[in-house]
C-alpha cells in the first residue's frame, strides 16, 4: 500500500487533544440552533430545541452520536436514528428487553461441548459471546454502558488462575454490569461485591475474621478496591470533579489505611452457595464445590463481629448480623460525595471524551445525585446525562481542545464489522480476541492485565497532552508495537477476512481453530453502488459518515483520492475491491477515525 507511512506517522504520533479543521462541516450547522443539557440544575428535565423538533438530527450527527453510544453502527443504523431523533433512540434502547449475557454464554457452550471432547468452561466462549452479541443483537446501548462498566469493576478470568476456567461464572459476573447498566449504581456495588468471581479475583472469598493466635488478619484487597476504583476514589471530591482543599492548602485524603482495616472486617465470612440445594457445604471447601454463578452466602461465624470505624465518625456496633454490616457499609460508601462525579468522569471518559470540563461532569454527577424523583444512583438519568449534554452534541465543543479521545483497539474493529454489515455462512461470530488482539494490541475482551484496567483514567502522554495539564488514558496502550500492529490488523481485516472465525475442530477434537470456509465478509454492495453511480470522491464522503463521523479532514481525503486515482491511472487490475480496501485503509489508520470528537 502507498502513503503507509504518512499515515502511519500522523496517527502512532497524534494527541487526544482536536485537531482543528478550518473546513469542518460535521455535527449540524448551529446557525439558529440552541442546545439545553439533559437536565436543569433543578433536576428537572429540559426542554430539547437542537433542530426546533426535538432531537432529530442529521445523517451526520446520528453517525457521531452512534460513535459514543454504541460499538459500531451500520448505514441502516445512522440513517434509521436520524429518522426518529435522538430522544426515540434511547427511549427504544433502554426499554428493549435486558437479554442475558450469561444467557447467550450458555447457548454458545452447550453448542460447543457437543463439538469437541474438552468440556472445560473455558473462557474463550466469554470472547465468543460479547462478539456475537456485538452483530447480532439490537441494544446496543447496553452493550457499550456493559463494555465501559466492565473497565470500572475490572474482573480478568485470562491473568486469575482461580477464575480462569470459570467461563460460565464469568459471563454471570458480566450480567450484573449488562443488566444493571441502566439500573441503580448501589445495586452494582451490592452484586459485585457479593458475586464469587470479583470474591475470588480480589480475593474476600472466604475471608476470614481474624485469628491472632492463628496468625489470620481479614484480606484487605477488596475494602482497598471498592473505595479506590469502585466509588470514591482516592481525594474527596467536588461535585464537578476538582480536588477539595484543607484550610492548609492541602488536598483531603478520603480514607487512610485503618479505614482499610476497618472495611475489611466487613467482607469477612463469605463463600460459595452450594452447587446443589439439598448438599450442605462448609465456608473453606474447594471452590467447585460452590455455584460460582450464584452470589456469595454469609457464614456468620466467620465473620467479624468486631465493632468497625469505617469513613468518618461512622461506626458499626459489634455483634451486628453480617449482612447488616454489609449493607451500612454499602450504603455508606454509596451516599459518599465523591461517588457522583467518581462515576461521571469515568463514564464520561468511556463514551465521549478523555477530558470532560467541571460544568459538564458536575451536570452528569447531579444527575447521579437525584435523577429528578429524588432517586440516587439511577444509571439510565446517568446515560442520558451523558450522552445529551451540550458538550456532548453541541458543535462548538468538536473542535475544542479539550475535546476527543483515542478509541480502544477493540471498539475500532466492531466498528468496522458493524459499518459494512459483516456475515458469516454459519451465523457464528466465533472471535477469540486473547489470540486475535491481546497480544498485538494490549487489550482483549475482559483480558485487563491487572485490576487498574487496560490504561488508566489519568494518564497523560509526556510530550503534548501533559503539559497542557490534559489526560489521555488509552494513550498508556498505543506505542510504536501495537500502533504497527493495529495498521497490521486492519490491512490483514481487509485484505484476507475479517477475522478468524473459530468454528472448525482440530485433530484431535479439542480446539476450536480458524475455519476459513466460514469466514466472515463485508458487504460492500452499498459502496460499490456509490462508487460505480457517482465519483470516489462521493465514496469517501460516505466512509466519511460511516467511520469518521463527517470529520475526515480534507488533506487526508486528498491524500486518499489522489492515491486511488494514481493507481486507477497506472495498474491494469485496480478495480472497485481494491479501491474499497485501500480507501478504509487509509481512512482507519488516520487520526480522523481513530479520535472520536
Amino acid at each position: 500500500m502507498t502513503n503507509i507511512h504518512l499515515f502511519l506517522l500522523v496517527w502512532v504520533f497524534c494527541d487526544v487533544q482536536a485537531q482543528i479543521y478550518e473546513d469542518h462541516y460535521g455535527f449540524g450547522q448551529n446557525v439558529g440552533i440552541t442546545v439545553s443539557s439533559s437536565h436543569q440544575s433543578d433536576g428537572n428535565r429540559a426542554e430539547y430545541t437542537i433542530t426546533g423538533d426535538d432531537l432529530h438530527v442529521s445523517l451526520i450527527e446520528a453517525s457521531r452520536f452512534l460513535a459514543q453510544a454504541s460499538l459500531g453502527a451500520s448505514y441502516d443504523e445512522i440513517t434509521q436514528l436520524a429518522q426518529i431523533g435522538i430522544d426515540e433512540w434511547l427511549d427504544n434502547q433502554i426499554n428493549l428487553p435486558p437479554l442475558s449475557f450469561a444467557a447467550k454464554y450458555d447457548s454458545i457452550h452447550q453448542e460447543a461441548i457437543t463439538m469437541i471432547t474438552n468440556q472445560v468452561d473455558l473462557n474463550r466462549y466469554l470472547s465468543f459471546s460479547f462478539y456475537e452479541m456485538v452483530m447480532t443483537y439490537n441494544n446496543v446501548l447496553r452493550q457499550k454502558v456493559a463494555f465501559a462498566l466492565s473497565q470500572i469493576f475490572v474482573v480478568s478470568p485470562y491473568f486469575n488462575p482461580d477464575i480462569s476456567n470459570e467461563g460460565r461464572a464469568v459471563a454471570s459476573y458480566y450480567d450484573v454490569l449488562y443488566l444493571n447498566a441502566f439500573g441503580n449504581y448501589r445495586d452494582i456495588l451490592e452484586q459485585v461485591s457479593t458475586h464469587p468471581v470479583m470474591g475470588i479475583y480480589l480475593s474476600h472469598f472466604q475471608n476470614e475474621k481474624a485469628d491472632l493466635i492463628q496468625g489470620i488478619l481479614p484480606d484487605e484487597n477488596y475494602a482497598r478496591e471498592i473505595l479506590q476504583l469502585f466509588s470514591i476514589g482516592l481525594l474527596e471530591l467536588n461535585n464537578d470533579g476538582s480536588f477539595k482543599i484543607d484550610e492548609d492548602g492541602e488536598v483531603i485524603p478520603t480514607y487512610r489505611n485503618t479505614e482499610i482495616e476497618e472495611f475489611a472486617k466487613v467482607f469477612t465470612g463469605f463463600s460459595g452457595s452450594p452447587s446443589d440445594q439439598d448438599l450442605g457445604i462448609s465456608f473453606d471447601e474447594n471452590q467447585r464445590n460452590y455455584d460460582l454463578t450464584q452470589p456469595m452466602v454469609l457464614f456468620q461465624e466467620y465473620h467479624d463481629k468486631r465493632e468497625k470505624r469505617l469513613l468518618g465518625d461512622t461506626y458499626l456496633l459489634p455483634n451486628q448480623d453480617g449482612y447488616i454490616d454489609l449493607n451500612d457499609a454499602l450504603d455508606l460508601i454509596f451516599n459518599h460525595p465523591n461517588v457522583g462525579p467518581f462515576i461521571a468522569f469515568r463514564l464520561i471518559q468511556q463514551l465521549v471524551k478523555s477530558n470532560p470540563s467541571p460544568a459538564y461532569i458536575n451536570r452528569v454527577a447531579t444527575a447521579f445525585n437525584n435523577n429528578g424523583t429524588g432517586i440516587r444512583g439511577d444509571m439510565e438519568a446517568v446515560v442520558r446525562a451523558i450522552l445529551l449534554d451540550p458538550e456532548a452534541r453541541d458543535i462548538d465543543w468538536v473542535n475544542h481542545p479539550q475535546s476527543g479521545k483515542l478509541i480502544q483497539p477493540i471498539e475500532r474493529f466492531t466498528k468496522l464489522y458493524k459499518a459494512f454489515n459483516t456475515t458469516t455462512p454459519s451465523g457464528r461470530y466465533w472471535l477469540e480476541d486473547e489470540l486475535e488482539f491481546s497480544p498485538d494490541l494490549a487489550q482483549g475482551f475482559l483480558s485487563s492485565p491487572t485490576v487498574f484496567n487496560f490504561f488508566t483514567p489519568f494518564f497523560a502522554e509526556t510530550n503534548i497532552v501533559a503539559p497542557e495539564g490534559l489526560v489521555s488514558p488509552e494513550f498508556q496502550i498505543l506505542n510504536s508495537n501495537t500502533g504497527i500492529s493495529y495498521i497490521n490488523h486492519v490491512e490483514n481485516s481487509l485484505e484476507r477476512s475479517p477475522f478468524s472465525n473459530r468454528t472448525a475442530i482440530n485433530d484431535n477434537m479439542a480446539r476450536f481453530i480458524t475455519n476459513d470456509s466460514d469466514a466472515p465478509t463485508f458487504d460492500f454492495s452499498l459502496e460499490e453502488g456509490i462508487y460505480h453511480s457517482q465519483s470516489i470522491d462521493a465514496l469517501l464522503d460516505h466512509l466519511d459518515l460511516l467511520l469518521t463521523r463527517g470529520q475526515l479532514s480534507e488533506n487526508t481525503k486528498m491524500i486518499i483520492s489522489n492515491t486511488i486515482n494514481d493507481k486507477l491511472m497506472n495498474i491494469a487490475d485496480y478495480d472497485f475491491d481494491l479501491i474499497i480496501i485501500d480507501a478504509i485503509y487509509f481512512i482507519m489508520i488516520s487520526p480522523d477515525f481513530v479520535i472520536l470528537k
